[in-house]
């Protein structure tokens, strides 16, 4: 080959080399220019991601503070009336001791009867009357053994104690009816109480609720007033449990004398029902 051509060729091939040489750094350039391109992006959208996300949060600390920033007084409301007790409460009973728990059984259930015949003669049914309590329990004799010296227990027998409980309008009976259930051989009488009867107390119980909850608006309103504020709307509302009284007279616990009662002064008076009412009044300037 003819040395001319060959230097041609030499030539030609560094200039490729040349070429080749300075196209990969403009190549990789361009690829990390594209790389950087990617992660702004990347960084970019997660800024937009955090930017939202704390709008978010500062829109929620904002609604926290304006709930936590709201104006309210607290008041009691009160309403009472006087009320005359309608109904007759009595609980009495029998408590018989026995050999065995159908001995003691049977003499409760005996005087039990006698007492009831005894009220059924006085007017009352036994629609008025129900069981409050009724057991029976075994009777032990304690001691400690001579020989021993050790202490034990001896069964003797049983009591049996039933509790019943009558409730009758007839107020002015009191003293008729634990007279007369006594003389049959009742020997226990736990209370006699005046009280409201559960129509009465229905009938009370709307109307006092709604006079204690104008006492909180009028209590409010009169203590807002001086600081030019106003009631713009109530938050809540607690009402207190309704209860009825319960007068329990005084008198003897002696039954030595079965007529003991016809005498005594047992009466009912009026008593005062209260209920109250627990607002929270939402306020703002009187504008």
């Amino acid at each position: 080959m003819n040395p001319l051509n060959i230097a041609a060729i030499v030539g030609v091939v560094c200039v490729l080399a040349f070429a080749v040489v300075l196209i990969q750094p403009e190549n990789l350039a361009k690829s990390q220019n594209e790389v950087v391109d990617e992660v702004v992006e990347i960084k970019t959208h997660e800024k937009m991601i955090d930017d939202g996300m704390m709008e978010k949060h500062h829109s929620m600390i904002k609604s926290l503070m304006a709930d936590t920033s709201e104006h309210t007084i607290s008041v009691t409301g009160i309403a009472q009336t006087n009320v005359k007790p309608d109904l007759l409460v009595i609980e009495f009973g029998v408590e018989t001791n026995g050999d065995s728990a159908k001995s003691a059984l049977d003499s409760n259930s005996n005087l039990l009867s006698n007492a009831i015949s005894e009220l059924t003669y006085l007017g009352i049914s036994e629609d008025n009357l129900s069981t409050s309590r009724f057991s029976i329990n075994p009777l032990y004799d304690y001691y400690q053994d001579k020989e021993t010296g050790r202490h034990t227990s001896e069964l003797i027998g049983y009591q049996v104690t039933n509790i019943l409980q009558v409730e009758t309008k007839k107020l002015d009976s009191a003293a008729m009816i634990l007279d007369s259930v006594v003389s049959s051989g009742v020997n226990k009488v736990n209370s006699v109480n005046f009280t409201i009867s559960p129509e009465s107390h229905f009938a009370l119980k709307d109307g006092l609720i709604e006079s204690a909850i104008e006492n909180a608006k009028s209590k409010a309103q009169n203590a807002l007033l001086p600081l030019n504020q106003k009631i713009v709307g109530i938050k809540s509302i607690t009402l207190d449990n309704f209860t009825s009284p319960m007068q329990t007279p005084t008198f003897k616990s002696n039954f030595a004398e079965a007529s003991m009662f016809n005498d005594a002064p047992i009466f009912s008076s009026e008593s005062v029902i209260s209920t109250y009412v627990h607002i929270i009044f939402l306020i703002d300037d009187n504008s």
